[in-house]
C-alpha cells in the first residue's frame, strides 16, 4: 500500500509538473509581458512560441497574444508618427504666429511714430501758415476760400469769417487798380483754379476791406489729393508795395545820376584835358603827373557811372533789344578788329575762329558782350600769351567762347563772378582799371537775348567764358498758290517772256495788253485779279497807275512793280503800288509777292472762351478787320491752311493742343514760318518759352494785366503794321 502510494504520488507530481509547464507556465509568461508592455510601453517584446498541439487553447491564446501586441505596435508607431507631425505644425504655427505678433508690434510702434510725426507736422505746418509774412489762401474749384493764413488776413484787413467760404474774386479781386469792375468771368485766376492750371508769378491788384488797393505779385498752384483729384489750388501773394516805391526810388536815382552827376563830371574831364595837354599853359613836372592821376580817376569813374546806368537799364527793360538777323562771324570780327591795338599794346595775339551761322539779337549789344570778354582776357593776360574768340554752330544757338591763358578765375569764384562789382582780386580795379561791372552787364545782355553765360576753366592755364545766342530764323521758301486760280494782267514790253513764264509756272493765268487803254479796259471790265508793270514800262506804266488810282472800278486792283531801283518818279504812287519786287525776277520773289498782294487780310483768334472770343471778334470787325475764330488748336492749324491770315492773336491754353503745339505745328511749314503772333493768354510767358512761341514779328500779353482798350489798340496797331503796303524803296524780295 505504502508502495503504491508512494508511486502514485511519484506520478501525481510528475504529471502536476508537465501540466504546470504546459498550461500553467504559458499563462504566468503572458502575465508578465502584460505587466512589462504596461509599465514600459514597449510593444516590441512578444510571447515564445512553444509547440502545441492543434487546436490547443493557450497556443491560440499566445498567438492572439503577440497579434495584438503586433497591432497596437503599429498603432503606435502611427500615433508617433502623427504626434511628431502635429509638434512640428505645431512649432510652424507658433513661429508664424511669433513672426506675426513681432511684425504687428513693429507696425503699431511705425504707425505710433508716423502719427507722432504727422502731428508733429500738422503743429509745424500750422505754425509755417500762421509764421509766414505772404499771404496764403486755400481755394475750393468753385473759387471759395478754405483757409487763409493771418499774413493774409492782414493784408487785406479782413477777419477769418470775412473770407472763408466767400469767392475770392468778389472779396479781393473784384476791380482793376483804376478801380473799373472787373467780371469774375475774365478774371485769370479763377480761369486756373478751374481748369487746374499753375500759374506763374504774376502782377496783380487785390483789394483791401476798406476800399484800397494795393499790388501784389501772386502765383496759384493746384492742389491733388491721392487720387489725383483736383480739390482746388493754392494761392500765394506778397504785398510789393514797399519793392515798388523801392524800384521807383532807384529809377530816381538812376536819373539823378544820370543827369545831375554824369554832365558836370563830363564838365571835369574836359577841364582836366584841357590842363593836361599844356593848352592854356605850362605846367611843373608834379602837377603834370597830378593832372594824370586825376584824368586816369575821373575817366574811371564815368566809366563806374556808365557801366551802372547801362546795367539798371538794361535789368529794368528800358533798353529795348533791336533783334534782327545777324551773321555771327562778322560780329566776331568786328568785336576782334576793335580790341586789336589794345592787345597788340599789352603783347596778346588775338585768334579768331568765327562761327558761320546767323543769331537773332542786338548786334550792338553782342559786340558790347564779346568786347567786355575779350577786354578782360586781354588785360588780364600775360605778354606773349594768347586770346581765342571762337564760335560753334548749334541748332538751337550759337554758342561763343573767349578763352584765355592768364592766372585764372578760382573755382569757387566761377559763379559769383557775375555779380556786381565782384572781382577776383580786389586790387584789379585800380591795377587794371576796371569796375567790376563788365561781367554782370555781359550776363544781363545775353539773359535779355534768352540766352544763358557761364565760365569754366581753361587748361592748363586761364579761364574760358561762354556764352549762347538764339539762332535766326531760317529764310521762308515760297508761298504756295492754288494753281490756274488767279487772273495776271501785264503790260506788253520787254521783260514780259521772262515775266510770263514765271508765272504760268505758278499756275496764274496770264493776259497781254500791249497798251495802256487795254490795261485800263481789262481792268475795268473785273475780269483780272492783279496787274503787273515793270519800270521798263516807263511813263506808260505811271500813266496806268494813276488812271487806276483815279477810277473807283479799279482802284482796288493789286499792283506790283518789277525794277530793281525805284525810280523818283514812282515815288508819288508808292501807296498805291500793293508791292514792289526786285529784278530779275525770280520765281520765289515773284509769286510770293503775288501771294501777298492778292490775299485778303484777316486776324485768327484762337481762344477757347467763347465770351471772350466774341468780344475780341466784334472789337476787331468793328473796325472792318476780317476776323475768324478757332476754340481749339487743330482747328487753329486748319484754319490757317484755309485763310492765310495776316495775324494771330493766340490763348496758350486749350483744350486739345497748347499753344505751344500750335506753333510748332506752324513752323513746320514754310507758309506760316514768318506769321505775326500775339500771344494773349493768363500765362506770364518767361524768355525760354517766348523762344519757343516766336514766328514771325511776336508781342506778348498778359491778360491779367492788359485791359480790353490795350488789348483792342495792340492788336489794332500790329495788324496795321503787317497789312500797311511797302514803301518807296521796299522790295519784297
Amino acid at each position: 500500500t505504502a508502495v503504491i502510494l508512494f508511486v502514485c504520488v511519484i506520478v501525481a507530481f510528475t504529471l502536476s509538473r508537465r501540466l504546470q509547464g504546459r498550461i500553467s507556465q504559458p499563462i504566468v509568461d503572458l502575465a508578465r509581458l502584460t505587466g512589462e508592455v504596461s509599465q514600459h510601453k514597449d510593444y516590441t517584446v512578444r510571447a515564445s512560441p512553444r509547440e502545441f498541439h492543434a487546436g490547443d487553447e493557450i497556443g491560440s491564446l499566445v498567438t492572439g497574444f503577440n497579434s495584438m501586441l503586433s497591432e497596437i505596435e503599429q498603432r503606435n508607431q502611427s500615433l508617433l508618427r502623427h504626434q511628431t507631425d502635429l509638434e512640428e505644425t505645431v512649432a510652424l504655427r507658433t513661429g508664424e504666429l511669433t513672426t506675426a505678433n513681432e511684425e504687428l508690434l513693429i507696425a503699431k510702434n511705425a504707425a505710433d511714430k508716423i502719427a507722432e510725426v504727422n502731428a508733429r507736422l500738422a503743429r509745424e505746418s500750422a505754425l509755417i501758415l500762421n509764421s509766414a509774412t505772404d499771404g496764403i489762401m486755400g481755394i475750393s474749384l468753385d473759387g471759395r476760400a478754405k483757409f487763409i493764413n493771418p499774413a493774409g488776413l492782414n493784408m487785406f484787413g479782413m477777419t477769418l469769417g470775412d473770407v472763408v467760404g466767400k469767392s475770392i474774386h468778389e472779396a479781393v479781386h473784384h476791380s482793376h487798380p483804376d478801380g473799373t469792375p472787373w467780371s469774375e468771368a475774365d478774371c485769370a485766376n479763377t480761369h486756373a483754379i478751374l481748369r487746374g492750371e499753375t500759374l506763374a508769378l504774376a502782377l496783380d491788384t487785390y483789394w483791401r476791406k476798406d476800399g484800397t488797393s494795393f499790388p501784389v505779385e501772386y502765383s496759384s498752384t493746384p492742389m491733388f489729393d491721392d487720387a489725383g483729384n483736383q480739390q482746388g489750388s493754392v494761392n500765394m501773394f506778397r504785398d510789393v508795395t514797399e519793392r515798388r516805391a523801392i524800384e521807383r526810388l532807384k529809377s530816381e536815382f538812376v536819373s539823378t545820376v544820370s543827369h545831375e552827376l554824369r554832365t558836370p563830371l563830363t564838365s571835369i574831364r574836359g577841364a582836366l584835358g584841357l590842363l593836361s595837354s599844356g593848352l592854356i599853359g605850362p605846367i611843373g613836372e608834379k602837377g603834370q603827373r597830378m593832372l594824370e592821376i586825376a584824368v586816369s580817376n575821373t575817366d574811371r569813374l564815368v566809366r563806374l557811372i556808365n557801366d551802372i546806368l547801362d546795367l539798371e537799364r538794361i535789368e529794368s527793360g528800358r533798353v529795348e533789344l533791336v533783334r534782327r538777323a545777324v551773321d555771327a562771324g562778322v560780329l566776331m570780327k568786328q568785336a576782334v578788329e576793335g580790341l586789336q591795338s589794345m592787345a597788340d599794346d599789352a603783347g596778346v595775339r588775338l585768334v579768331l575762329l568765327p562761327a558761320t551761322g546767323q543769331v537773332w539779337g542786338d548786334s550792338d549789344r553782342i559786340i558790347q558782350t564779346l568786347t567786355n570778354l575779350l577786354g578782360n582776357a586781354v588785360k588780364f593776360s600775360p605778354r606773349d600769351t594768347t586770346v581765342t574768340l571762337s564760335g560753334v554752330n548749334g541748332p538751337t544757338d550759337v554758342s561763343f567762347c573767349v578763352a584765355d591763358q592768364g592766372r585764372g578765375v578760382p573755382e569757387d569764384k566761377l559763379q559769383s563772378i557775375f555779380g556786381r562789382f565782384s572781382q577776383v582780386d580786389a586790387s584789379d580795379s585800380r591795377d587794371k582799371g576796371g569796375t567790376g561791372l563788365g561781367l554782370a552787364i555781359s550776363q544781363s545782355i545775353v539773359t535779355a537775348h534768352g540766352g544763358r553765360i557761364w565760365a569754366e576753366r581753361n587748361d592748363p592755364a586761364g579761364t574760358r567764358f561762354l556764352f549762347t545766342i538764339p539762332v535766326a530764323v531760317p529764310a521762308i521758301a515760297a508761298l504756295p498758290i492754288e494753281p490756274a486760280s488767279k487772273t495776271i494782267l501785264i503790260l506788253q514790253s520787254d521783260e514780259t517772256p521772262t515775266v510770263t513764264e514765271v508765272l504760268e509756272r505758278g499756275g496764274f493765268q496770264v493776259v497781254t495788253a500791249t497798251s495802256a487803254d487795254g490795261v485800263l479796259a481789262f481792268a475795268a471790265s473785273g475780269q483780272t485779279d492783279a496787274i503787273v508793270l515793270g519800270t521798263a514800262d516807263g511813263a506808260q506804266g505811271r500813266q496806268i497807275v494813276e488812271a487806276l488810282e483815279a477810277s473807283a472800278e479799279t482802284r482796288d486792283v493789286p499792283i506790283v512793280v518789277v525794277t530793281a531801283q525805284l525810280p523818283d518818279s514812282y515815288e508819288h504812287y508808292a501807296n498805291t503800288v500793293a508791292t514792289w519786287v526786285g529784278t530779275p525776277a525770280k520765281s520765289d520773289s515773284l509769286i510770293q509777292a503775288l501771294d501777298v498782294a492778292l490775299r485778303t487780310p484777316c486776324i485768327l483768334v484762337v481762344e477757347d472762351d467763347l465770351d471772350l472770343a466774341g468780344v475780341m471778334i466784334t472789337a476787331l470787325q468793328n473796325h472792318g478787320i476780317q476776323t475768324f475764330h478757332a476754340s481749339t488748336g487743330s482747328e487753329a492749324v486748319r484754319l490757317c491752311s484755309q485763310h492765310h491770315p495776316s495775324l494771330i492773336v493766340l490763348d496758350l491754353i486749350l483744350p486739345d493742343m497748347d499753344g505751344f503745339a500750335v506753333v510748332r505745328s506752324l513752323r513746320e511749314s514754310a507758309s506760316f514760318g514768318r506769321v505775326p503772333l500775339l500771344v494773349y493768354s493768363a500765362l506770364d510767358v518767361e524768355r525760354a518759352d517766348q523762344l519757343r512761341l516766336r514766328l514771325g514779328p511776336t508781342e506778348f500779353l498778359t491778360k491779367s494785366r492788359c485791359s480790353p482798350a490795350d488789348f483792342e489798340a495792340r492788336v489794332i496797331r500790329l495788324f496795321e503794321t503787317v497789312t500797311d503796303k511797302p514803301k518807296a524803296g521796299q522790295h519784297a524780295a
